[in-house]
C-alpha cells in the first residue's frame, strides 16, 4: 500500500513538474492580433475559456437571413425610387438587389453541397484576457473575445462579444470568394 501511495505521490510531482504546452488558441490569437504590427511587440493571452460552439448550419441561417432581409429593404426603396422617378437611385439599388439575390441563392446552393457536414462546429466562441506590450507601450490587461475554428483559425476578434459574429460567416467554405467575386465584377 505504500508503494502504490509512494507511486501516485511521484507521478503528481512528475506531472506537476513537466513544462506546460503552450495553447495553441492562444497561440493562434495573439498571432491573428499581432500579424498587422511592425514593431516589436509581446502579447499574452490568459483566461481562455470557451463559451460556445457554432455550427455551419446556424452560420448559413444567420447569413441567408441578412441577405433575405437586404432583399427585402432593397426591394421596398427600389419601389419607391421608381415612383419618386430617381433613376440613378433606381438603377443602383436594382444592381444591390441583384448582387445580394445571386448571393442568398448561392448561400443556399452551398448549404445545399454541404449537406450532413453543416451539421460539424463552423467555429467557437472564447473569452480571453490580454496584455503585453508593442513598441515601447504597455497594453494593460483587457478583456475580448475571438471566434476560432476546430482548425485553430481565429475569424474575428473584439472587445465586445456582440461584434465578433459579424465576419464569421468567413467560416463557411467559398464565403469569402464568393463576396469578393462581387467586389471585382463591381471595380471592373
Amino acid at each position: 500500500m505504500k508503494k502504490i501511495l509512494l507511486f501516485a505521490c511521484l507521478f503528481l510531482l512528475a506531472a506537476a513538474c513537466t513544462p506546460k504546452q503552450p495553447d495553441p488558441v492562444a497561440e493562434a490569437i495573439v498571432e491573428a492580433m499581432t500579424r498587422d504590427i511592425d514593431q516589436p511587440c509581446k502579447i499574452t493571452v490568459s483566461n481562455l475559456e470557451k463559451l460556445d460552439s457554432t455550427t455551419f448550419a446556424v452560420e448559413f441561417q444567420r447569413r441567408i437571413s441578412i441577405y433575405d432581409i437586404r432583399i427585402d429593404q432593397n426591394t421596398a426603396r427600389l419601389e419607391k425610387y421608381i415612383r419618386e422617378g430617381k433613376k440613378n437611385n433606381a438603377t443602383k439599388m436594382f444592381n444591390d438587389l441583384q448582387r445580394d439575390t445571386k448571393i442568398f441563392n448561392e448561400l443556399n446552393g452551398m448549404k445545399e453541397m454541404m449537406a450532413d457536414d453543416t451539421l460539424k462546429t463552423a467555429y467557437y466562441d472564447y473569452s480571453f484576457t490580454y496584455g503585453g506590450k508593442v513598441g515601447n507601450q504597455k497594453i494593460p490587461s483587457k478583456k475580448a473575445y475571438a471566434t476560432v475554428t476546430p482548425g485553430g483559425r481565429v475569424l474575428t476578434y473584439g472587445a465586445d462579444l456582440k461584434d465578433i459574429h459579424k465576419a464569421s460567416g468567413l467560416a463557411i467554405p467559398g464565403y469569402k470568394e464568393l463576396l469578393d467575386s462581387f467586389k471585382e465584377s463591381e471595380e471592373n
